[in-house]
């Protein structure tokens, strides 16, 4: 299984990384770890965003 960080979920998702990071910490995603505290989130690629996925729109230049 892949494993994405909180950069990766946070563009796919569209939230900030400190979002994601409190999420992952406090068990708002499931099945994700940790090597150590205070070391990377490791994310599973297949999981589902806690919250309702925001739309990030695109401006025509």
């Amino acid at each position: 299984m892949s494993d994405i960080g909180t950069a990766e979920a946070a563009k796919l998702w569209g939230y900030s990384q400190d979002t994601i990071r409190k999420w992952c910490k406090a068990g708002l995603i499931p099945n994700v770890t940790q090597d150590k505290p205070g070391s990377a989130w490791h994310i599973p690629a297949n999981a589902e965003c806690p919250k309702k996925i925001k739309k990030t729109t695109q401006k025509n230049t």
